[in-house]
C-alpha cells in the first residue's frame, strides 16, 4: 500500500537535489496509506578529510506517526563503487516523550533581537540513548592512579539544526511551522 505524495513535499526533495526519487519511494512506502500533514526536509554536506558526503533527512508527519527518513551515501567499496541507503523510522506519536526546541537570534548590537539566526529542533520517543564518557580524575595534579570513566547517559534520538545564514530565512520559518505543527499533534494526544 502506497500514498502519493503532496506535490510540495515532492518539489522540496527535487530542490534538495539528493536522490529525489529514491525519498519518494522510501517515504511513500513507509506511509502505508496515511496521509501527510506536515514535512520538513533537510539537506546536509559534510566533510570527511578529502570525501565529500552528502546526507538527507526528511520528517513528516501524520496524523498518527511521525516518519523520520535518512538518506546517506553508503562508503565505496570494491563491489559496490556509488550506494544511497535510506533508512525510515516510523514513531507513533504516542511514544514521542519530548519535543524541544533551541533558538539562537541575532541581536546586531541592538537589545531587541530580530528574527532567529537558527533553531534546533529535538524530538525524543526513548528509541536510542546517547552516552558521553570521559577520563574520571582526581584533583592531585602528581595522582598516577587509574580512576575509571565518569559519563552521562541521554536520549538521542533526533537533533536537526537548521541556519539561516547557511540555509535561507525560509528554511527556519519553515523549521518552526513544522514543529509546532508536531507540538500541537502531540499534544492533541493529551487532551
Amino acid at each position: 500500500m502506497t500514498t502519493a505524495l503532496p506535490a510540495d513535499l515532492v518539489r522540496d526533495l527535487e530542490t534538495a537535489g539528493y536522490f529525489p526519487q529514491t525519498a519518494v519511494q522510501s517515504l511513500e512506502r513507509s506511509l502505508r496509506g496515511a496521509r501527510p500533514l506536515a514535512h520538513l526536509v533537510r539537506p546536509e554536506t559534510t566533510f570527511d578529510g578529502p570525501e565529500v558526503r552528502r546526507h538527507l533527512t526528511v520528517m513528516v508527519l501524520t496524523a498518527s506517526h511521525l516518519l523520520i527518513t535518512h538518506l546517506d551515501d553508503d562508503p565505496a567499496d570494491a563491489l559496490n563503487p556509488s550506494q544511497v541507503v535510506s533508512t525510515t523510522e516510523r514513531i507513533r506519536l504516542r511514544r514521542i516523550t519530548v519535543t524541544g526546541l533551541s533558538q539562537v537570534f541575532d541581536t546586531d548590537g541592538q537589545e531587541a533581537p530580530g528574527r532567529e539566526a537558527e533553531v534546533t529542533l529535538g524530538v525524543s520517543w526513548d528509541g536510542s540513548r546517547r552516552v558521553d564518557l570521559e577520563r574520571a580524575v582526581c584533583e592531585d595534579p602528581n595522582c598516577q592512579v587509574d580512576h575509571g570513566y565518569t559519563g552521562t547517559i541521554a536520549p538521542s534520538d533526533l537533533a536537526l539544526r537548521v541556519s539561516s545564514l547557511a540555509d535561507g530565512a525560509g528554511a527556519v520559518e519553515a523549521a518552526l511551522a513544522f514543529h509546532a505543527t508536531l507540538v500541537d499533534a502531540v499534544d492533541a494526544l493529551d487532551a
